[in-house]
């Protein structure tokens, strides 16, 4: 009974060394998913408990670093599910366009939350200007706002720099690999309009705080996907992270999801599911 008190006590300690330096509160986050990825940085450190991986933190305080970024695994690569960005440009971007047509709207604002090293966001930005430029539409008559945003500030330095291997294009046509980016020696670098087109910011997407990306600009989001990141979160952070999707989407605004996830039951009212393969949802509107 002692151990397991004190095994609870340095596991808090462990949590709060994160919230102290990340502000996240790792605690909420469901129990088995961060239990299997402290054992991976346990093993990595021959700590055989809690409390020997705490003064493993204490002693090597870049420790952290390697914990957050094993509690927030990122696997991705350019153009992922095909066929999501097959919908996108079929059925998803028509209809935001041909609505926003018949309001005279300009905008268009994208947002993906959990973006990891950006692989994702950059191939919605790329898809977005391949239909724009099939339909014959100008990008310069829109006002385009796309953000990609995560927790870990790593992972959005390199999304910045737009620098992938060659595993990480390894789904990207030919054509578009060679119009959006620059071969170099055992890399592929995007070109800087496609990198400027893509505003990185941290942003905590359950924040009670922030509803979404940057601070202190007005939501109004057209398309949101958050996918394979929701199923880390204890349904009261899902709760909180609807929350605000809700606040932040457009009226007939989509929510993208991962595979495995779906809309929690308080929330499945203010949604239409419109494609049960890409896990795709319309936004009904608060009014709901």
């Amino acid at each position: 009974m002692n151990h397991q008190f004190n095994d609870s006590k340095y596991l808090e300690l462990i949590f709060k060394g994160l919230d102290e330096r990340y502000g996240i509160d790792f605690s909420l986050y469901r129990e088995s998913t961060i239990k299997r990825r402290l054992a991976r940085r346990m093993a990595a450190t021959d700590s055989g408990d809690y409390l020997d991986y705490f003064y493993a933190l204490e002693k090597n305080p870049e420790e952290y670093e390697n914990l957050l970024r094993d509690l927030t695994i990122k696997v991705s690569h350019f153009f992922r599910n095909r066929h999501l960005f097959q919908t996108l440009d079929n059925d998803i971007f028509p209809d935001i366009i041909n609505n926003k047509k018949g309001k005279n709207d300009r905008t268009l604002r994208i947002w993906g939350a959990g973006c990891a090293f950006g692989e994702e966001i950059y191939s919605v930005a790329i898809t977005l200007l391949e239909y724009l430029k099939k339909t014959k539409k100008r990008v310069d008559d829109y006002d385009m706002s796309i953000f990609g945003t995560d927790i870990d500030e790593q992972a959005l330095s390199k999304a910045k720099l737009g620098i992938y291997d060659k595993n990480a294009v390894r789904n990207v046509k030919k054509e578009i690999l060679d119009h959006y980016f620059i071969m170099r020696c055992d890399h592929y670098q995007l070109i800087d309009s496609i990198k400027n087109l893509v505003n990185f910011t941290k942003n905590d997407l359950t924040s009670e705080k922030h509803i979404s990306p940057p601070s202190g600009v007005i939501a109004n989001y057209d398309l949101i996907l958050c996918r394979n990141t929701l199923i880390y979160f204890s349904a009261a952070l899902q709760q909180r992270a609807f929350l605000n999707f809700i606040r932040s989407l457009n009226p007939r605004g989509y929510l993208v999801l991962g595979g495995s996830e779906s809309i929690p039951n308080d929330f499945k009212d203010y949604f239409i599911l419109t494609n049960l393969k890409d896990k795709i949802y319309k936004f009904r509107g608060q009014g709901r």
